[in-house]
């Protein structure tokens, strides 16, 4: 039987990935993201009766350049690495994706267990960039994912082929990363409050590590294999996950009247809801990570809280960098389109053009709402031009 060889296994990530270009908290959510996958549907909680598993959405929000992908690379090459687990490609659609998990069963023979067999279907998604796996906000495609998040059975009938799909046990962790243009450019105002996000762990870094060129010797094979070695036990969990009465009553604390800070941004009120699952969530990757796999510790609980309110503490941060960019930008290169144009033209700009102007700047969605925006800050003031709707020159605003 192996042993293992780290005693924390995230601790020995962090270390083994010392020196690459890429933020500590980055690296931290790629780790935990990696034992996640790892899990599978192979360990469980039940706290409100209904098994919760450990899978998780996690997306490393920065600007570019700042080692997003460089920390997801890590865990993706781990994923690959564990035998008989399944990876997605790194494209796909909503149909592709579903025949991805179709394809992704995990049969477990268990001597001596109880059950004997376990059969389920688990899936890593693994997505360098946000917009290669979700080029546009697409509502069937993101209530996939909401419902696989939630490991619901899922069933879909094929029409060209009059057969229907059935997956009783499915389940999907997922690792992306993108920018804070991206994510305000793909969600529109209401995605918000919705499914996807609210189950969704947003990292936010801006830290660009500078590392020295040639600073970092070819891949140490050996620390690899060890935490290669490690994982794979990790991955051989099976059970529910019981609680030390101290963590169980730690929880139910927090769980009744959780410690401060809470995010107060508008836009994380659905996360805020969903608090409780996430730390459950993150308690058993903490019980997997020390080698406790199957017992959450009062130490468990602390750490996880502790990542995520970490986490937590940064998401603001996004929506400052969205402001700094995104619509924020548009409005501001529309403003002096109308501007340029009023004063060159002597007559307003007629809203067809504004609207074209807009269209390239900003998801199609969006460019109402930003004209909308813009008259009532009085950055532009209504005008009709030849019995057309038109905008002229308001007031300069800063957003």
């Amino acid at each position: 039987m192996q042993t293992r060889k780290h005693e924390n296994w995230i601790e020995g990530f962090l270390a083994f990935t010392e020196g690459l270009p890429s933020p500590a908290i980055f690296r931290k959510w790629a780790a935990i993201s990696a034992i996640a996958g790892a899990l599978e549907s192979k360990v469980w909680v039940s706290p409100f009766g209904p098994r919760l598993y450990p899978n998780l959405y996690v997306c490393l929000v920065g600007p570019p350049g700042v080692g997003k992908t460089v920390a997801a690379s890590e865990t993706g090459r781990l994923w690959r690495d564990i035998p008989n687990h399944h990876v997605s490609p790194t494209s796909v659609s909503k149909a592709s994706l579903i025949d991805a998990l179709n394809d992704a069963k995990r049969q477990l023979v268990r001597p001596g267990g109880q059950p004997p067999f376990v059969e389920f279907n688990s899936l890593k998604v693994l997505s360098g960039e946000l917009g290669v796996l979700i080029p546009g906000y697409d509502n069937e495609f993101m209530n996939t994912l909401t419902d696989l998040y939630d490991c619901n059975p899922y069933v879909e009938r094929k029409r060209t082929k009059d057969l229907k799909l059935e997956i009783k046990h499915p389940q999907l962790n997922l690792l992306a990363a993108t920018t804070p243009s991206y994510l305000s450019a793909l969600l529109p105002e209401g995605a918000w409050t919705q499914g996807f996000i609210s189950r969704t762990l947003l990292i936010y870094s801006g830290e660009a590590i500078l590392t020295p060129l040639f600073s970092r010797s070819e891949l140490d094979l050996t620390f690899y294999k060890s935490l290669l070695n490690d994982i794979k036990i990790i991955g051989d969990y099976y059970g529910a996950v019981g609680f030390t009465p101290e963590a169980a009553e730690a929880i139910s604390a927090w769980h009744a009247d959780p410690l401060k800070p809470i995010p107060e941004h508008p836009k994380l009120i659905s996360y805020i809801t969903r608090r409780t699952t996430h730390l459950l969530k993150l308690c058993m990757v903490a019980a997997a990570s020390s080698g406790d796999g199957l017992e959450i510790t009062l130490s468990h609980y602390q750490t996880a809280l502790d990542w995520l309110t970490e986490a937590e503490s940064y998401m603001p941060d996004i929506f400052r960098a969205m402001r700094s960019g995104g619509d924020s930008s548009a409005i501001e290169e529309a403003f002096y389109f109308v501007l340029q144009t009023f004063a060159k033209e002597k007559k307003a700009v007629i809203e067809s053009r504004l609207i074209g102007f807009l269209r390239e700047r900003v998801p199609a969605h969006n460019v109402l709402r930003v004209i909308e925006i813009m008259v009532k800050s009085s950055m532009l003031k209504v005008e009709p031009v030849n019995g057309m709707m038109g905008y002229r020159p308001g007031n300069k605003v800063e957003f």
